[in-house]
């Protein structure tokens, strides 16, 4: 049964301020859901999500709004939802997977004791007041289990042509499987992406064909994001195994210069 509870108010909520929430362990989420006001997702310049003090997703509050909309769900509005099912998929089991397990230990003793919440406010905020509710249920044996890790990276292109980019993580303890990763180019567009693993072309799409795809799929391809998603057909085990990879890597073809912003959902452990 899932549980819909309020969660303990926020510390520092102010303009110029880092806002912080420490939530009860105990339970497993599924999603948080942040009530905010007096201050615009734009203002929400940068969202960290914490468990044991170690943050394990990264987003500003306008990423995480488009990410939300490219999955199906609905625009903020004044709530912005911040989930940890991987939703959207066929199988309850495979969108259950990545929800934050707290307070049981696995066979070795890990288990989630701290899970917090990070909100930077920009300073011009008017008069920023948050509050957060989750949905939740209750813990389950094995351990904090697979963890949905979201990193940032940037890498830049000086003008049209192909970008290669190999030295995004992979096959690390946080990085067993990419789940999916949106790209955002600061200016012209990318048109084709092409993805290698040892050295073999596993994927390879324009962009047209992606979003036809996606589209199909139930996804909502989203202006100014390039998305490559393998569970777009509701598919969760159809992602792409990055363990004991040698080499892994993008190769991107650009329209013009810009600097991409890529945001990767990994499937692994607790980084430690």
């Amino acid at each position: 049964m899932r549980i819909e509870q309020r969660m303990p108010p926020f510390e520092g909520v102010a303009a110029g301020n880092t806002a912080l929430i420490k939530l009860p362990i105990g339970r497993r989420f599924h999603s948080l859901y942040l009530t905010y006001s007096g201050v615009t997702l734009a203002q929400m310049t940068e969202i960290r999500i914490m468990a044991n003090g170690k943050v394990f997703q990264r987003f500003t509050a306008v990423e995480r709004d488009s990410m939300n909309l490219f999955i199906g769900q609905s625009a903020a509005g004044g709530i912005l939802q911040i989930p940890f099912d991987r939703l959207g998929l066929k199988n309850r089991e495979q969108e259950e997977l990545t929800a934050v397990n707290t307070g049981v230990p696995d066979a070795q003793g890990n288990a989630i004791t701290s899970f917090t919440v990070e909100i930077d406010i920009d300073g011009a905020a008017a008069a920023p007041a948050l509050e957060m509710e989750a949905a939740q249920s209750e813990a389950v044996a094995g351990g904090p289990g697979v963890m949905l890790n979201i990193r940032k990276d940037s890498r830049s292109i000086a003008g049209a042509g192909e970008l290669e980019v190999s030295d995004f993580i992979y096959g690390t303890p946080v990085s067993q499987a990419l789940n999916r990763v949106f790209l955002i180019p600061s200016a012209s567009a990318i048109s084709k992406i092409l993805l290698e693993r040892d050295l073999y072309n596993i994927w390879e799409r324009k962009t047209a064909l992606n979003e036809r795809v996606q589209t199909d799929g139930g996804r909502v391809p989203q202006a100014g994001y390039w998305v490559i998603d393998t569970t777009e057909l509701g598919y969760g085990a159809n992602n792409i195994g990055l363990r004991n990879v040698q080499d892994f890597r993008y190769r991107i073809t650009c329209d013009g210069a810009m600097t991409i912003t890529a945001i990767s959902e990994y499937l692994g452990v607790l980084g430690q």
